[in-house]
């Protein structure tokens, strides 16, 4: 299901819903809409001595299910932060889903709209590689190379595979954004938060960076990336 809002219906709607002010990265590094008349009337105007947020809330219950899933703070959490920058249709993306129950709520933020969906959780990975856009799988081999031999070419050790890595990342690209994946924070046996990067090289196709005590760049297929999103995010 899913619910496409102006920025301002979406501020409304998520204060009313959750009670909760601030909304979750990288959300809230976008402009959030002013409460206005037009988007009260949309969702419906209260009568006369009626407190206005409880006639608001739950006017669509599956809406209010996929508000309440983003906004607890015990889920599994995947944000999406990045820009694509080739063409006319620049854009920023910016997306947060949490997970719990076999369920996904996702929030997209763009200039104009907010869109709020709810989805079975083993379709998260779908979802979110259709928000940031499909492209080509590059065209190298995985390189992977020791942290340290790519970001210090003077450190002792530095050969030529580490100076094809430095020079790959150093290319121009369409797109790039960060990936980040928390599992189940409350669970003192989930894993760290981790990180992945997404890269489009101009003339080239998409990557997966993947940061530790080496360095992992990986081609990605639209449907392998999807498949990667779900298992980090232990769905």
């Amino acid at each position: 299901m899913k619910w496409i809002l102006t920025p301002d219906e979406f501020a409304m709607i998520w204060t009313r819903e959750t009670d909760l002010a601030r909304r979750p990265y990288p959300l809230d590094t976008s402009p959030a809409g002013a409460e206005n008349t037009d988007a009260a009337t949309r969702f419906g105007t209260p009568p006369w001595g009626a407190p206005p947020a409880r006639f608001l809330r739950r006017t669509d219950p599956e809406l209010a299910a996929a508000l309440a899933l983003c906004a607890r703070t015990d889920t599994t959490t995947v944000t999406l932060y990045g820009e694509h920058t080739a063409g006319p249709r620049a854009r920023r993306i910016l997306a947060f889903a949490a997970v719990a129950q076999q369920r996904a709520g996702i929030l997209v933020s763009l200039p104009d709209t907010v869109t709020v969906s709810l989805c079975p959780a083993d379709q998260l990975g779908r979802e979110l590689v259709e928000v940031i856009g499909s492209a080509p799988p590059g065209q190298l081999e995985p390189l992977r190379e020791p942290q340290q031999a790519v970001l210090y070419p003077d450190a002792a050790g530095t050969g030529a595979e580490a100076n094809r890595f430095r020079r790959k990342l150093r290319e121009p690209v369409d797109g790039r954004g960060f990936i980040t994946v928390t599992v189940e924070p409350a669970n003192p046996l989930s894993p760290p938060t981790r990180h992945r990067t997404w890269l489009d090289f101009s003339g080239d196709g998409r990557y997966l960076l993947t940061t530790a005590a080496d360095l992992t760049l990986t081609p990605v297929t639209d449907e392998e990336l999807a498949a990667q999103l779900v298992r980090l995010a232990r769905v």
